[in-house]
């Protein structure tokens, strides 16, 4: 249905106060984003507007930043989810996971992506990887999902030409600025021990140090 609708390569965007003028929207985002393939920008509801990116590219290029800036307004970029809720935010999120370590001869694409899956849906693999110019450790862009247990390593079976068996190798799995995701407000952005509804106290604290950084510059 999401191919059908053409959402496969869609982004919801959510503006971090009002609603936005959809017309002038449209225009700004074509050009400040660099969108350059066809593009379908629509109003959602509340303070999400719906993108719907067309070639893959595009897509990748527009989701490799989680924030623009656009009319005073911040834009955050949220895979589109079929389970989307206006005062949800999806658990999905793309994110660049590393191999260091491994050596070059796995640097196959084949190779990665299977590596990768034992994250979540592996969607490329970063330029120096691809062109070989950083050997010491291989990246992979994944669709993770944030309330997963996330392995730390991966196991890699290998043949064994000489004796016809197979030898295995343990890859440690590193994760290049994951989002964080509470559970309990449902938002992209933070976790538990950082969230103002469980800990009201944190409030507190960042009102206090606001009056003591503004009282300094006073001083």
């Amino acid at each position: 249905m999401n191919v059908t609708e053409g959402l496969q390569y869609a982004v919801i965007g959510k503006l971090s106060y009002g609603s936005p003028e959809i017309h002038e929207f449209r225009r700004i985002i074509l050009t400040q984003c660099g969108i350059k393939g066809e593009c379908n920008i629509g109003f959602l509801r509340d303070r999400h507007v719906l993108i719907r990116l067309t070639p893959w590219k595009d897509f990748l290029d527009f989701r490799s930043k989680s924030t623009y800036y656009i009319k005073a307004k911040d834009l955050r970029t949220l895979i589109y989810d079929a389970k989307f809720k206006a005062g949800e935010e999806t658990p999905m999120a793309m994110a660049w996971i590393s191999f260091p370590g491994l050596l070059p001869t796995f640097f196959v694409k084949e190779t990665l992506f299977s590596l990768a899956t034992a994250v979540g849906r592996p969607v490329c693999l970063d330029a120096a990887t691809t062109n070989k110019t950083r050997p010491s450790c291989a990246r992979v862009k994944v669709l993770v999902d944030l309330l997963a247990e996330l392995p730390k390593r991966v196991r890699l079976d290998i043949d064994d030409e000489a004796s016809g068996g197979v030898r295995t190798e343990w890859v440690k799995i590193q994760y290049d600025m994951l989002p964080k995701y509470c559970k309990e407000c449902k938002l992209q952005g933070h976790d538990e021990i950082e969230c103002w509804h469980l800990h009201p106290e944190l409030i507190e604290n960042r009102s206090s140090k606001k009056m003591n950084d503004l009282a300094e510059l006073n001083n």
